[in-house]
């Protein structure tokens, strides 16, 4: 297999990467790992999606509860023959196998094992460092230890391979037993790898003119991480489009822009894309959409917090509001009609007229969206909800018990279907149901929403009666 930067791959594994990271950095470790987990699955040529999405289950792995590490502990032990008989004929195919499973919980002994077996046999051991890794942090013995390090001389980590073997030997008891032989090449190799990088950390950057190129590569190969480095992507790409114009370099800018919080300057450039290419891009005048409202809301946030700085600010927000009401409308609805077999954009606007209660003209949407299998699971969660507030609570329990039942692992989507269908049985009067509903839920996440108090408050119930 040979390795991709994320600049040779498809140009949405970046934008993907921009948006895993934007949830990582509110804490949503959670979304960022379901995000990254498809693009890495057909993308396993990049080494920087194995970087990023272990990082996120590893800060996934804090909040989850020990029944969630038991039962990817139980379900490995099926799964794990499964991916053996796989990784004979078809190791990539096995790779997406584990990853499917890390995705529901990274403390995975048997799956981090199966994962690094199936990089090497795929030649991809930068997914093997990445598996090997893990398993030393959660679960250090020496005998791991050293593997990792031969997965790292594999992959050109000379000196990362070094510090490996300089711990195994901090840990060791016996330091006659110090596997000399590794440990040699390690050094030999990390010799090199000084001698011809300044940086030790990434070969990329370390061939930058300086500091502040390094970042710059490592933001072009990766992700745009805060504001700072942001505004030094902006500022390079300002620099260049005085050279020469070009609309994907736009692009890239005005992301950056965004996550600098530089609403207006974003949605300049978005909407000079957008002139460019001459016909409405859905995905682009999304963006167009987020820039304005963001800028919108920015004004917002500033009326509220200083009113006694302007005059009538009431006024102005509830002008703001409507305008970002009315925007939203506009645009949703237009490309909703300009691309009418455009699954997502269908649901987008089943999404908003469900927000802006119009709850009948959603149910009638999402009935419709739920004959495309991409987008059956949430239009049907979204028809369980539309007929719980027309208080149809027998409908609401047969939708969104078909939603969980499509559901293969539990995610935030699986949480939040079983959440209303566990609001759907109470309301039902099916108090056992919704109660081994709840307790599903918090196996996975212990303080998912009000589910503690309403499966307290059920069982107290139950205990009275």
């Amino acid at each position: 297999m040979n390795r991709k930067s994320v600049s040779q791959a498809p140009i949405y594994v970046r934008d993907t990467l921009n948006r895993a990271a934007r949830m990582a950095a509110v804490q949503d470790f959670e979304s960022a790992v379901e995000t990254l987990c498809p693009v890495i699955c057909k993308n396993p040529e990049v080494p920087l999606l194995y970087e990023r999405l272990r990082e996120y289950e590893l800060g996934k792995l804090k909040n989850q509860g020990a029944g969630a590490k038991f039962w990817g502990n139980f379900c490995a032990l099926f799964k794990a023959m499964r991916i053996a008989i796989v990784m004979g004929s078809d190791p990539v195919k096995a790779m997406e196998l584990c990853e499917v499973s890390l995705a529901f919980c990274v403390d995975n002994p048997t799956i981090l094992n199966a994962l690094a077996k199936a990089c090497n046999a795929a030649g991809a051991p930068w997914g093997e460092v990445s598996a090997l890794d893990i398993l030393c942090k959660l679960h250090p013995n020496p005998i791991r230890m050293k593997k990792l390090a031969e997965a790292m001389q594999r992959n050109g980590q000379g000196i990362d391979a070094l510090k490996v073997h300089q711990d195994i030997i901090s840990r060791s008891a016996d330091k006659k037993n110090v596997d000399k032989a590794g440990l040699q090449a390690a050094m030999v190799m990390a010799s090199i790898e000084r001698g011809n990088f300044n940086d030790q950390k990434s070969k990329k950057a370390a061939n930058a003119a300086d500091a502040e190129d390094a970042i710059i590569q490592q933001l072009l190969d990766g992700t745009i991480h805060d504001a700072d480095q942001a505004q030094l992507l902006i500022d390079r790409f300002s620099a260049e489009l005085r050279k020469k114009d070009s609309v994907d370099m736009r692009r890239k800018m005005a992301d950056a822009y965004m996550i600098a919080g530089k609403y207006e300057d974003a949605l300049r450039e978005y909407r000079a894309v957008s002139d460019s290419l001459g016909v409405l891009d859905p995905v682009l005048d999304k963006h167009i959409e987020k820039a304005y409202i963001a800028n919108l809301r920015a004004t917002v946030e500033t009326l509220k917090n200083n009113p006694e700085n302007y005059d009538n600010p009431e006024e102005q927000i509830a002008k703001l509001e409507k305008d970002i009401y009315d925007y939203r409308w506009e645009h949703t609805q237009l490309r909703a009609e300009r691309f009418p077999n455009d699954m997502q954009l269908q649901f987008d606007l089943g999404e908003l007229q469900f927000e802006c209660g119009m709850i009948d003209e959603a149910l009638a949407r999402f009935t419709e969206i739920s004959e495309n299998l991409q987008k059956r699971r949430g239009s049907l969660v979204y028809m369980g909800r539309c007929s719980l507030l027309r208080n149809e609570n027998e409908n609401a329990v047969t939708y969104l018990r078909d939603a969980v039942n499509e559901m293969p692992r539990m995610d935030k989507y699986k949480r939040e279907a079983m959440y209303y269908l566990g609001n759907a049985l109470e309301l039902t009067g099916d108090v056992e149901g919704a109660k081994e509903n709840y307790r599903q839920i918090l196996v996975s996440m212990a303080n998912y929403r009000d589910v503690p108090q309403r499966l307290s408050a059920l069982e107290a119930s139950a205990a009275q009666s």
